[in-house]
């Protein structure tokens, strides 16, 4: 097989479990054999997540020697770096070697199509700038029951389970976020926060430096840029870390799309074409999961305010 894969970047930090899961699933693609996987594995944070995380970099030194992908590369960190941090460096260390990457973090189960997907999105897109990244994951939609095509685009990036470019990843602006524009822009915060319930939350905390994603930053990156990401019109992804677990996510709204129920009648083979932008998907999209809409209202209003509050402050 001469087809040149992208290879396939897992980030990790103290879920041996997970990242076993994870990998395991990952195996069933039948393009593993032909991949180079990438395991990046975070630092220990003190004693008290000393050990765990020193399974995970043993689970995955050995799994380095009896894996089914074609090569292992694992990068391990004595001091803990932060899922951010940990992303950027590694999608950014491996990009520039392929041009291409699929990014995968340790609670994400996949569908055995899940590569080829990602592959023959990278493949098909690539040289259409106005797409920014390929999506594994969707939502199960209501509106994509009678959808009649394999694939739709919206202005919002996702994080579970995606592939870019160089091209797109390299003229990202991870430090350079112009904050002080964004706040003082109240057509495009209203805009930006269309794009998904709660985003002008996070662009908030993480002006404060109260959070520290990567993935609050590409999303806005990509929607500032007028870039596109291709989505299935069913996922072949999930995310298993709504368990407590992770760093992030706890167990609350999600279970009902979170579950390997979820992937059931997941297409294998897909009919590539043209990809145009579609607004009543994104809308769509944007209000999943369903949760208390008053609660989101007041939460976004609140946090519209707060950032006037800092341009005002600031001037």
């Amino acid at each position: 097989m001469t087809k040149d894969y992208a290879p396939v970047v897992v980030f990790a930090y103290n879920r041996s479990d997970k990242l076993k899961n994870c990998i395991k699933y990952l195996e069933n693609c039948p393009e593993a054999r032909y991949t180079d996987l990438y395991i990046f594995c975070d630092g220990y944070k003190g004693d008290r997540d000393r050990d765990d995380v020193l399974n995970v970099h043993s689970f995955a030194h050995e799994y380095a020697i009896h894996s089914e992908f074609r090569t292992v590369t694992v990068r391990t960190q004595e001091i803990n770096r932060g899922l951010a941090a940990s992303i950027i460096g590694g999608v950014t260390e491996v990009i520039n070697e392929y041009g291409r990457v699929i990014v995968v973090e340790d609670d994400l189960i996949v569908l055995p199509s899940f590569l080829k997907f990602l592959n023959e999105g990278l493949d098909h897109y690539q040289n259409d700038k106005k797409f920014g990244s390929i999506s594994a994951f969707t939502y199960p939609m209501k509106c994509l029951t009678d959808y009649d095509k394999d694939m739709y685009a919206t202005r919002k990036a996702e994080c579970w389970g995606w592939a870019t470019w160089a091209d797109r990843w390299d003229d990202a602006k991870w430090k350079d976020v112009d904050y002080s524009g964004y706040f003082r822009n109240l057509k495009l915060r209203l805009s930006f926060e269309r794009l998904e319930a709660g985003i002008e939350r996070l662009m908030y905390l993480q002006y404060k430096g109260r959070i520290d994603s990567w993935a609050v930053r590409w999303i806005y990156y990509l929607f500032q840029n007028g870039q596109l990401t291709v989505y299935p019109s069913r996922s072949r992804v999930i995310n298993d870390g709504f368990d407590g677990s992770g760093t992030h996510f706890t167990d609350r709204a999600g279970k009902d799309y979170n579950s390997p129920e979820a992937l059931s009648g997941s297409a294998e083979d897909i009919v590539w074409e043209e990809c145009r932008y579609n607004k009543r998907l994104e809308r769509e999209y944007a209000r999943y999961p369903r949760g208390a809409f008053l609660v989101y209202l007041l939460g976004t209003v609140s946090y519209l305010i707060k950032g006037l509050l800092i341009v005002k402050n600031n001037e």
